[in-house]
């Protein structure tokens, strides 16, 4: 579940326990799935669950993998993969290689289950996946949207990280070009943004004052796709304090997934919001959305600011979201 999704403690499905049933569908040996996508020439769909506790896993099982309408479409290009994580000694017994499966949550960086990762035998990552509502069909059409889409530009940034490192000069900044405008194309919740991150931000060394223009676009591209770290989150603000490009609002939308330590950080990240806004429009709707929808939910639960809640909660509810929870938890602060 994705860390803004937390930030609105909204709350987990509750479920009784149960085993989830993919069954002999799903290969529980990671390395014997590997060598069966190279002889097949297939892909990993890999599941990282907690198949005897974990409702959400539970749920996408019986809604999704135990579906025929899922079974044939994904091993058409994928060899099913499910590495379990229970915490019963009777489902843990089955489990063939547990310290494997740990190495591996570890190596991808897995921290909630259901994690559904698509990946090249050669463990080359370029979608992830969760559990989702609208059963097998709709889970098929994101899966084959992943297959085609972001399995080619994983490969295309691959080719182009080579390029780059190869490169020298001006031919190293022409392959930057290539890089950054494939980075621009990718979303916050792209698998293969990460690979492309390294190239673009040299960016910050080899244009330090933004000379040629190169690292203004650097951190826009980094910040909009989630590869921004402290380092580029201050030059986001030196660049852009009055938000014209669009920086500034990036900044504290990444925030969110740094999240607050300390009710002086909420505070902060309140008031921050609210300059913002101060400043006119802030150009991004889905970016405006969760800063009002946050902020209002902040200053209702944290801060004990009604009017400020009220003032931004608002604020999102006029935007608008398909995320019928936090519709609806704005209509609690508002009363309706």
């Amino acid at each position: 579940m994705h860390a803004l999704h937390r930030t609105l403690s909204l709350g987990f499905l509750a479920l009784a326990p149960q085993a989830a049933t993919a069954g002999e569908h799903f290969v529980a040996d990671f390395d014997q799935a590997v060598a069966i996508a190279r002889k097949e020439g297939k892909d990993l769909f890999v599941d990282f669950t907690g198949s005897d506790w974990c409702g959400w896993c539970i749920k996408l099982d019986q809604e999704v993998f135990s579906h025929d309408e899922f079974l044939t479409a994904a091993k058409r290009s994928f060899v099913l993969v499910a590495l379990d994580f229970p915490r019963g000694d009777e489902v843990k017994a089955q489990v063939p290689n547990p310290e494997r499966n740990a190495e591996l949550r570890d190596k991808y960086e897995v921290s909630d289950f259901p994690t559904c990762l698509l990946m090249t035998a050669e463990g080359d990552v370029y979608g992830q996946m969760g559990y989702q509502a609208g059963g097998p069909e709709k889970f098929v059409a994101d899966l084959e949207a992943f297959r085609t889409k972001d399995r080619k530009a994983l490969l295309e940034a691959i080719a182009l990280v080579g390029e780059f490192e190869a490169a020298e000069g001006a031919a190293q900044v022409a392959v930057w070009e290539r890089a950054v405008a494939l980075l621009e194309t990718l979303g916050r919740e792209s698998a293969v943004a990460t690979r492309l991150a390294a190239p673009v931000r040299s960016a910050l060394e080899t244009d330090p004052d933004n000379a040629a223009g190169r690292k203004l676009r650097a951190v826009g591209a980094l910040l909009k796709s989630g590869q921004a770290d402290g380092e580029v989150l201050e030059a986001a603000a030196a660049l852009d304090p009055k938000n014209e490009h669009g920086l500034l609002e990036q900044v504290l939308f990444a925030k969110l997934d740094r999240g607050f330590s300390s009710e002086e950080d909420v505070r902060e990240f309140s008031a921050q919001v609210a300059d913002l806004d101060a400043m006119g429009p802030i150009k991004d709707r889905q970016v405006a959305f969760w800063l009002y929808a946050v902020v209002a939910d902040m200053n209702d639960r944290h801060l004990d600011d009604a009017v400020t809640a009220r003032r931004f909660a608002k604020k999102a509810k006029a935007i608008g979201s398909e995320r019928e929870d936090i519709m609806a938890r704005l209509d609690e602060i508002l009363g309706e």
